[in-house]
């Protein structure tokens, strides 16, 4: 099996298909702020009323709120797969004989509590004095939850890629969304078993699978997803990922800022401050987590770093429990251009290709060198005068 650099990982290791000699110019990629979600499912209604409302797709979510530590839709998908792998082992380098994947499919009882464990949180009601945390000495509440948005990677290296038998999911050359072709498909659900997130799922009403789409006829047109547009937390900030420092003006227009994305200035800058979920199973997904300054490192070690005793990749920290330290302060302590850019989030409905933080404005520009957002970091606070704005008799 062909072998390829993971920089997530920091390490080569096995995946079923040769790698592109060069990265794409331009690749679907998303960061969300967990510590700005309420949970309230506003994207996951909008993602199924656009996406999955027909028959045979009632279980189907293609993007989901899960409250940790406790929730999971389907229910435990991350532990019993965690539990299965070795030390520094990627699914791909578990796969049993005659398999390329190591993966598992959800039983039909599994699918059927989507709102588990969002009442439940970690540890006992302190009685007594009140404790208080103080993150700057390591000292956090016994008692805590978060909420965790789920949806498809629409990783780099896709598992449902590799392990499908009649080559029918494939990654879009314009911008690397992962597509399954229903007309190849023939619902042997390899996809469905192989993705450790899962997200690909098999329709029983016309026997074949089912993948989440990135929602790509609103990309074509440069409009964001659903699920960001329609975030009434502004959790989320989507963009081409792969736009780095050295990219030239958008659309040739010398006036719109040249260099890299918003997106991945926050994900792969020196100032690196989103992580992506369980890049241990190996699939270098592409949807990054802002992670919750709130909770203990030890737990948020395991689900958005390798969580291995070597460190290998280029993250802050030399080990992956100080790397997720170094990132929740600077989400708990932004820098001038990281809180810049945070206004970006449910900016626009469009895609923000380039962007300028200059004194207390942030200013963005579209794949066209269109200008988008423009505004100040705090908007100026008008007061009204007079009885006739007042709720008084």
């Amino acid at each position: 099996m062909p072998e390829t650099y993971n920089p997530q990982l920091g390490r080569e290791h096995s995946y079923p298909y040769e790698h592109r000699d060069e990265e794409r110019d331009w690749h679907w990629g998303m960061i969300i702020n967990i510590n700005r979600c309420i949970n309230c499912n506003t994207c996951s209604f909008a993602c199924k009323s656009t996406w999955t409302s027909g028959k045979g797709e009632e279980y189907m979510w293609w993007m989901n709120v899960e409250t940790e530590p406790y929730g999971g839709y389907p229910m435990g998908w991350d532990m019993r797969l965690l539990d299965d792998l070795g030390d520094d082992e990627t699914i791909f380098e578990a796969a049993e004989d005659g398999e390329k994947v190591k993966g598992y499919i959800a039983q039909k009882e599994e699918w059927e509590y989507p709102a588990l464990g969002d009442d439940q949180v970690h540890g006992e009601y302190p009685t007594g004095d009140v404790v208080e945390s103080d993150l700057e000495n390591d000292e956090y509440h016994d008692m805590w939850q978060f909420y965790l948005p789920r949806l498809c990677n629409h990783c780099k290296n896709p598992a449902c890629l590799a392990a499908c038998p009649r080559k029918a999911i494939y990654k879009r050359e314009e911008d690397g969304i992962v597509l399954l072709d229903q007309e190849r498909c023939r619902g042997y659900r390899k996809c469905v078993k192989s993705c450790p997130y899962h997200k690909p799922m098999y329709n029983p009403e016309t026997g074949v699978s089912e993948k989440p789409v990135g929602c790509f006829p609103r990309i074509e047109e440069g409009n964001v997803p659903r699920c960001v547009s329609s975030c009434i937390g502004k959790t989320r900030l989507h963009g081409n990922i792969n736009r780095g420092p050295d990219a030239g003006h958008p659309g040739g227009n010398t006036s719109a800022a040249a260099g890299r994305s918003p997106v991945n200035y926050l994900a792969k800058s020196d100032e690196k401050i989103a992580l992506p979920l369980y890049p241990q199973f190996g699939t270098r997904p592409q949807v990054f987590y802002m992670p919750p300054y709130h909770v203990p490192p030890e737990f948020l070690t395991q689900m958005f770093t390798p969580n291995t005793a070597d460190k290998q990749n280029e993250w802050p920290g030399s080990t992956f429990e100080e790397s997720i330290k170094i990132v929740q302060d600077r989400v708990r302590n932004p820098s001038h251009h990281t809180l810049g850019i945070l206004q970006l989030f449910g900016a626009t409905t469009r895609l923000i290709e380039t962007y300028t933080v200059k004194e207390n404005r942030v200013k963005g520009w579209d794949r066209k060198g269109n200008k988008v957002v423009d505004m100040p970091f705090e908007e100026e606070m008008e007061v009204r005068e007079g009885e006739m704005w007042t709720n008084q008799p």
